[in-house]
């Protein structure tokens, strides 16, 4: 496969992503073409979350906490 017209910003974000992942831009790409196609098929991690736990009867339930809305303290590095 070849890409053709690239611009240079996404081919430069593509480069400086692969190398923060320790990949190729090709592996990269690849990863990336990878993960759009399992989440386009399989709903993506949220929808697996939601399959795995929609018999526990708590999908789509509101949780009733009340917001504590006190301003907290200041974090001490004594």
């Amino acid at each position: 496969m070849t890409i053709r017209n690239l611009p240079d910003e996404v081919h430069n974000h593509l480069r400086e992503q692969a190398t923060s992942n320790s990949r190729s831009i090709e592996a990269e790409a690849r990863a990336i073409l990878v993960n759009s196609y399992v989440a386009k098929h399989t709903g993506g991690f949220g929808q697996q979350l939601r399959s795995r736990f929609q018999n526990m009867g708590v999908i789509g339930e509101e949780l009733s906490v009340t917001r504590d809305k006190a301003a907290g303290d200041a974090a001490d590095f004594s």
